[in-house]
């Protein structure tokens, strides 16, 4: 095996790379989804069964059907880049590992490489954690919202969800008045109605899911039935969700989990969640859901030699996440920089198949 291709191996076997975030494992990204243009062009669907009318005679002509019930929209993906220099400088120096010796401190192209790639694989873990960002904000919010590294807001796109799917109940869950299971049960006929399909997930923020948990209500019918803890959806285990065991409510069984994972900015040190913890989402089957994650084309000059031969200039996770890496320098302060770059939007094609409740306010 060539250098190269066991560099790009390293990248593509990374362990936490290949572990998806739990909201993006609702979305999938199929070969029709990478694009080297500047924007997307997909569908997004309003999934209400419509009834072909009838004619009163075939000599009237045809029903002209409005093109609003099947939207095409054009999509401008975000740029990420993020870059980091290393001073030749600094490969004069003995590194972790290494012994002190003349051989080894003379090989500072090798030392060089190796450190250029781990940036690029911190870089691709951020990109990763970008898209995770993007799934969460579009099944709580339906809009994606995306900041700078100053934290301003740069980027927003906007998906539509109805308002009767981005709800607050009327008795928050921390209340004596609260009722989680009719409160669950009206988002779930939302959705039912308007997706035209069986709700099935319920992600709890961890506030909800304790208030939720401790209802009265929810006790008897939890002691009455269990929490089914022998089914489960397989897909979702070990992406950071906790799973609870099944619920019904009403004619819903709904699979419970508890996610609880947080990511910070690099504009700070503070600690977010990607679920609000006051929030929960229910959504169809993952089978039931179109939603995607899309790459656009990406503008770079690409990799250059001495590093063409040694450090990919694209890498693919597992027909997921696509990265741009290349290698840049600057004579004038004897540095190279690395710099990684990804253009991916995730898009809910099927905008009625979940919900969003704020359980406790």
């Amino acid at each position: 095996m060539d250098f190269l291709k066991a560099v790009l191996k390293k990248f593509t076997e990374d362990a936490r790379m290949n572990k998806r975030g739990f909201f993006t494992t609702f979305f999938k990204t199929t070969p029709e989804d990478y694009t080297d243009g500047e924007y997307v062009e997909i569908d997004i669907e309003r999934s209400g069964d419509y009834v072909a009318p009838t004619l009163k005679d075939a000599r009237t002509g045809s029903v002209v059907i409005d093109e609003d019930v099947f939207t095409e929209k054009r999509f401008k993906p975000p740029y990420a880049a993020l870059s980091t220099p290393v001073p030749l400088m600094d490969l004069l120096q003995r590194q972790p590992g290494e012994s002190d010796t003349a051989e080894v401190r003379g090989q500072w192209f090798g030392r060089l490489v190796n450190k250029l790639t781990k940036s690029l694989s911190k870089f691709h873990r951020m990109f990763k954690e970008n898209i995770e960002l993007q799934c969460a904000q579009i099944l709580q919010t339906g809009v994606v919202t995306l900041k700078d590294a100053n934290g301003a807001d740069v980027y927003t796109l906007n998906f539509n969800a109805k308002g009767t799917h981005i709800v607050t109940n009327t008795n928050s869950w921390d209340g004596n008045s609260a009722d989680p299971i009719g409160d669950l049960q009206g988002l779930c006929d939302v959705i039912n109605d308007d997706g035209k399909a069986t709700p099935q997930i319920a992600i709890f923020g961890a506030t909800a899911w304790q208030h939720f948990i401790s209802n009265a209500a929810v006790k008897d019918m939890v002691k009455r039935d269990g929490m089914n803890l022998g089914a489960l959806n397989p897909g979702l285990l070990n992406k950071g969700g906790r799973y609870m065991g099944y619920i019904d409510v009403s004619s819903y069984r709904l699979e419970c989990w508890v996610y609880n994972d947080s990511y910070k900015r690099v504009d700070g040190s503070t600690v977010y969640k990607f679920l609000d913890t006051n929030k929960v989402v229910i959504t169809t089957a993952i089978e039931d859901l179109d939603f995607r994650i899309v790459f656009a084309g990406v503008p770079t000059l690409g990799m250059k030699e001495p590093f063409a031969s040694v450090i990919p200039s694209e890498v693919t996770y597992d027909g997921f996440i696509r990265c741009h890496n290349r290698v840049f320098e600057d004579a004038t302060q004897d540095t190279y920089t690395a710099e990684s770059k990804m253009r991916a939007l995730a898009i809910p094609v099927s905008i009625d198949r979940f919900g969003c409740l704020t359980a406790v306010h």
